[in-house]
């Protein structure tokens, strides 16, 4: 029989309203969504247990409150569970992950930032596969027509943006 795939969740509140999911799979760090983002959309075929507290989600949460006070942030990728992503996505995420509070470029500009200029569609398809939101900022990328384009929406885009985070 197949052991059943589970992602536990967490959730907490940022920016004084924003609730946000923090998901774990064998305790890594899986998945940070805001509260309307559906979970299904990056693990599929895993079932979501809601869980009240633990020890194991105490550090992802110090990551985020870091986050929210702009402080730096030393994400750890083997501390990630990535488990849809290719080899190739995750460069480009661990690339985004250095970009500072208030550094934003366009996708092109980003491309070119890390000696990938032919890489730029590739780089915003990674962008929308991105499951850690925030923690990896794939909203400090913009397109060249400043469209907000978000998993979350437009209007948390912005929020970022105009907050410089």
């Amino acid at each position: 029989m197949m052991e059943e795939k589970v992602i536990r969740v967490f959730k907490i509140v940022l920016f004084k309203d924003k609730v946000i999911k923090i998901g774990l799979i064998e305790d890594k760090l899986s998945y940070v969504g805001f509260e309307k983002d559906n979970i299904h959309d990056f693990y599929k075929s895993y079932k979501v247990r809601n869980v009240i507290g633990g020890k194991e989600f105490e550090k992802y949460i110090n990551l985020l409150k870091k986050f929210e006070l702009k402080e730096p942030i030393n994400l750890d990728f083997k501390d990630l569970n990535l488990v849809n992503l290719t080899d190739k996505q995750i460069d480009i995420l661990f690339e985004l992950s250095k970009l500072n509070y208030g550094q934003y470029m366009s996708y092109s500009e980003f491309a070119k930032h890390i000696n990938k200029a032919s890489f730029t569609r590739f780089i915003a398809t990674c962008m929308s596969k991105n499951p850690i939101l925030l923690l990896i900022p794939c909203h400090r990328l913009i397109s060249k027509n400043n469209e907000a384009k978000y998993r979350s929406g437009s209007e948390l885009k912005k929020f970022l943006l105009q907050n410089n985070y």
